[in-house]
């Protein structure tokens, strides 16, 4: 694909926005799908899926489809039938039977989020906006609290280094020795599952780690910030039966920073397309 080719655009936030004009300024033709995203985001001006027959019509033989992280199933639906050899799937978090169609139909995909490049980097924007939200949800400063970190992969060695420099208590939580290692050379407490001591706790663990035997421990004015991905690795239901604030932060790279999140993602597939 050179960069006379069309892109189609899927998704409608801020980074997706800014990563098709990075695209167009580049050289390709970036064309935005009308009512490609059903979420929270898409306008309401936008036409139905099923309804952009001409758009799909209209393509090429060889097309790049540029979806955004955590494509909606909406979405999906409405791509699957148009995907053939010479179709290119570029986009994050790609589920594993679109890959199962790609790879039947032989149309080229690119799941950019396994590009350890990009994953670290955009591990700086989810921990800060990790930070943002717990900061906004909580009557106290982080500086001199009291904050747990379980899980300390790449978001959640981030985060306990961010909180580190603003002056928090970080203890860690982690069941892999090398990453318990690792946490006690940066000069992080080690956590038990006692977590009354904690301010904040923020969950980086894909797998249920806050139960109801560990929210009982919890005060009140615990603030948890769980970035997992879906369902998360906290009892939400549990916590709101306690008054306790828990709040599923997705997508916290195309809520707080989308244009450097953008610039991420547009610098490494730049390479590929």
């Amino acid at each position: 694909m050179n960069k006379s080719g069309i892109i189609y655009s899927y998704g409608n936030d801020k980074r997706q926005k800014y990563l098709g004009n990075m695209l167009s300024e580049y050289g390709f033709t970036v064309i935005d799908v009308p009512g490609a995203s059903a979420g929270e985001n898409a306008s309401k001006n936008n036409p139905p899926l099923e309804q952009c027959g001409d758009i799909y019509s209209s393509r090429t033989s060889n097309e790049i489809l540029l979806l955004p992280v955590a494509v909606s199933e909406e979405t999906l639906a409405g791509i699957i039938p148009f995907i053939h050899h010479g179709t290119y799937i570029i986009g994050g978090m790609l589920p594993a039977y679109l890959i199962d169609i790609c790879s039947s139909e032989n149309a080229a995909f690119l799941d950019y989020m396994k590009i350890p490049g990009i994953a670290i980097k955009n591990a700086v924007a989810t921990a800060e906006g990790a930070i943002c939200e717990a900061i906004k949800a909580s009557s106290i400063n982080i500086q001199s609290s009291r904050c747990l970190v379980i899980g300390y992969g790449r978001c959640g060695t981030v985060i306990a280094d961010k909180l580190s420099c603003l002056k928090a208590d970080v203890s860690v939580l982690t069941i892999k020795p090398a990453d318990i290692a690792r946490a006690y050379a940066s000069g992080y407490n080690k956590a038990s599952g006692d977590f009354s001591a904690y301010d904040f706790i923020f969950n980086t663990a894909p797998a249920m780690v806050i139960t109801p035997g560990r929210i009982n421990t919890m005060k009140g004015s615990c603030i948890i910030i769980d970035i997992a991905s879906k369902p998360g690795g906290t009892d939400f239901s549990y916590c709101k039966s306690r008054g306790i604030t828990a709040k599923h932060c997705l997508g916290l790279p195309a809520a707080y920073s989308p244009e450097t999140s953008a610039r991420i993602i547009f610098d490494e597939i730049i390479k590929y397309i």
